[in-house]
């Protein structure tokens, strides 16, 4: 883990994610490939750089604890995975239902 200086010049968005997941030390060392990344936070999206290919699968399998941190606290609408060379892969910080979960269903309540 990294001290408090390291903290204070960590991209504002990964502070937030890492203080989301403080109480649960299993979930917090799952973030750990994020270290090697750089972060970056624009209008609507948080841009992580990553070193190389395998690196950025690495990081796309954390994705998932991404979510919840940032879409609490409304900071951006999508992550952005990029590695120089290839495109960028964007996953959106919300995930909408399919439209079969938001029907009424109405056997509920029988």
């Amino acid at each position: 883990m990294v001290g408090p200086v390291g903290l204070w010049l960590m991209e504002r968005s990964l502070r937030a994610v890492l203080s989301f997941y403080r109480e649960d030390p299993e979930l917090l060392r799952r973030l750990d490939p994020l270290w090697a990344c750089r972060l970056s936070r624009g209008w609507s999206a948080l841009r992580i750089q990553c070193r190389d290919h395998a690196h950025r699968e690495v990081v796309c399998g954390v994705i998932e604890l991404l979510r919840p941190p940032l879409a609490a606290l409304g900071l951006v609408q999508e992550i952005r995975v990029l590695v120089k060379g290839a495109e960028p892969l964007v996953f959106p910080v919300t995930v909408p239902l399919p439209s079969s979960l938001l029907t009424y269903d109405e056997s509920i309540g029988d």
